[in-house]
């Protein structure tokens, strides 16, 4: 029976966790969206050459940033789906690398952030 219930628990905090990777993810997917708004008001303001071109690096880096966010949130979600069913089967993600993937992720993007805020406001 203690066995039983420490299982639970150990289930309940694990499904915790995941909701609160699901958390970052969406925030990040947030964040993104909106910098790519800012890319696209960036451009209509501004028509040099070399802009555009860094634009498009920018527009490039954050469309697999979208990307990557969508397939971290489906990883996240096939785990709590195995949380659910309370199968023997195998996790299908380690917590380790999904805690590693989404810390890892919000470290790139906040780099990316700071690079394309500063891209942006040196060209305003």
């Amino acid at each position: 029976m203690q066995h039983l219930e420490n299982s639970i628990h150990v289930k309940a905090e694990q499904d915790r966790i995941c909701r609160s990777w699901l958390t970052v993810v969406e925030e990040l997917r947030e964040e993104n969206a909106l910098l790519i708004r800012l890319l696209a008001a960036a451009l209509s303001r501004t028509v040099t050459q070399e802009f555009v071109e860094t634009a498009e690096k920018y527009q490039a880096r954050f469309l697999i940033v979208e990307e990557g966010l969508l397939l971290l949130r489906h990883e996240i979600g096939e785990v709590r789906e195995w949380l659910k069913k309370q199968t023997a089967v195998k996790v299908p993600f380690s917590f380790h690398e999904l805690q590693r993937d989404v810390d890892k992720t919000e470290q790139d993007f906040v780099a990316l952030r700071a690079h394309f805020l500063q891209f942006a406001g040196m060209n305003q």
